[in-house]
């Protein structure tokens, strides 16, 4: 949720930056319905903007005689599907973020639900007043209530005293507000403003496109004929009235002066159009502060189904070599094959040691021709960002088991769900062995066979023995998963749950 929240704000800021471009370039000039089109623009660009990230590739070239280079592998460096984090039993969010994604939902509740209120106010006069149909589709609402008239959507409301008087340039206006489709930009921008609640300036820019709306329609009316100067008069008396439905376009809006003043004003030189060339640089500049720069270490990047792989420079794969870096086999190596070396997730990977030329045939001979590529793996245990506190006896460390090697497809799923799922589970059976008082955070691994079936559980982290033999018991009458997936077909997959037990 936090990752939205960031989006949220990066959406903020760009929003920001286009509503000042707007504001000081081309806010007075009478080119309406362009600048209608570049507020609206904007606005849906600030929301995609955060999401157009381009990852640029350099390579890293291998020193001739080879050398250990430690990395910190992104998933940017070998993309890899993220594996599913374990969850944690008891753990919280701290109580800032939960504070922070409260009060913002709220703020997009409170703001939809008054856009709701202001929606279905307005069916409520739809469906009590009397309708009136217009040849070109327009339906005219007449209503006994005494209201400004208003439109929204193909509907035109009218107070009975409107509808009996002089109701042409009324009407004219309204028609004008739906041939343009003023209510879908009101409703989007609504929309819009609900996740941006916070920001001022997705106010000011829904205020001033309901005034670029008004522009628009004013000057619809004016060029179907009518008189300018009865026509301000018009809008002067009916100036003492708001209609109070925040989704619809106002006969009355409240800009009377603007509006008086646009429409004596001089037309813009449409030359003036070719200032919103000045947002290019801007959404340049956005793009590039998003961009990521990957170093993969290569003599020179090839794809092989999409994906960076590391090859010599006659092109032929290196030879990848796993080395063991703790336990009782530590330093002891093994050969993968590509295949083997790409499923490995990043955040396994501690550091990559890359071997070339005579350095590598003196140690590896004529199979590392093409180059040596050693993977030294990160210890199990140091995948989770935990800080494990110890009570009692930890047991012995878990051998290095195939799945740790290889990133499935698709991640085990337990009752439709993810760990989360299984912690909620957990947390329903768990019950303290009479005569403990220990506290602590404990760490179970488990394998989740082809089949679905949970075995070799094994206590990673220990509390205390009491609670060692609850926690192996219970994880064991775990109900069947779904498995992992690897190119189609089911596969085991070892899978981590640290747990918390606190006294109390």
């Amino acid at each position: 949720m936090m990752e939205f929240l960031i989006y949220d704000a990066k959406v903020a800021l760009a929003l920001l930056v286009f509503y000042l471009f707007y504001r000081f370039l081309l806010k007075k000039e009478t080119f309406h319905r362009f600048n209608r089109v570049v507020l609206v623009g904007t606005a849906v660009l600030s929301f995609l903007l955060p999401l157009c990230v381009i990852t640029i590739h350099k390579p890293m070239e291998m020193s001739p005689d080879g050398y250990d280079m430690p990395m910190v592998m992104g998933e940017e460096a070998f993309p890899a599907t993220m594996p599913m984090k374990a969850a944690t039993v008891g753990a919280g969010t701290p109580w800032w973020q939960i504070a922070l994604i409260a009060l913002f939902w709220a703020g997009v509740a409170f703001v939809l639900v008054r856009v709701l209120v202001s929606i279905l106010s307005i069916v409520k006069i739809i469906r009590q007043g009397e309708q009136v149909q217009e040849e070109d589709g327009c339906k005219i609402i007449v209503t006994d209530r005494d209201i400004d008239p208003f439109s929204w959507m193909r509907y035109i409301v009218l107070s009975r005293k409107d509808w009996e008087g002089n109701h042409t340039p009324i009407l004219a206006h309204e028609k004008a507000h739906i041939g343009y489709r003023h209510s879908v930009d009101l409703l989007l921008v609504d929309i819009m403003s609900a996740f941006q609640w916070f920001n001022p300036a997705i106010w000011m820019l829904r205020a001033d496109l309901q005034e670029l709306h008004e522009f628009e329609a004013d000057d619809a009316v004016l060029r179907g004929g009518a008189n300018l100067k009865d026509y301000q008069y018009l809008l002067i008396r009916k100036a003492v009235s708001k209609s109070g439905y925040s989704v619809a376009n106002s006969f009355n809006h409240s800009i009377l002066k603007n509006r008086i003043t646009m429409m004596s004003k001089t037309k813009t030189p449409i030359s003036r159009c070719w200032r919103v060339l000045w947002l290019l640089p801007l959404v340049c500049l956005g793009i590039g502060l998003q961009a990521r720069t990957v170093y993969v270490p290569q003599d020179k990047g090839s794809k092989k189904d999409g994906k960076v792989s590391i090859v010599s420079k006659d092109g032929a794969d290196p030879l990848f070599v796993l080395r063991q870096a703790w336990g009782a086999q530590i330093g002891e190596e093994e050969y993968i094959t590509w295949e083997e070396f790409e499923k490995i997730h990043p955040s396994r990977i501690q550091s990559l040691e890359i071997l070339k030329d005579v350095a590598a045939k003196e140690k590896y001979g004529d199979k590392a021709a093409h180059g040596v590529v050693i993977i030294t793996l990160k210890k199990p245990q140091e995948l989770d960002e935990i800080v494990v506190v110890r009570y009692g006896e930890q047991s012995d460390e878990p051998e290095l088991l195939p799945f740790y090697l290889l990133e499935p497809d698709t991640m085990p799923t337990f009752q439709g769900g993810d760990m989360n799922e299984f912690s909620r589970w957990l947390n329903k059976r768990i019950s303290v062995p009479e005569g403990c008082n220990h506290a602590g955070k404990m760490k179970v691994g488990f394998v989740v066979d082809e089949n679905g079936e949970v075995k070799d559980v094994k206590i990673l982290e220990s509390v205390c023995p009491e609670l060692d033999a609850s926690m192996l018991f219970l994880v064991s009458l775990s109900p069947k998963w779904e498995p992992a997936t690897a190119s189609g077909h089911a596969v085991a997959q070892f899978l981590t749950i640290p747990i918390e037990f606190q006294l109390r």
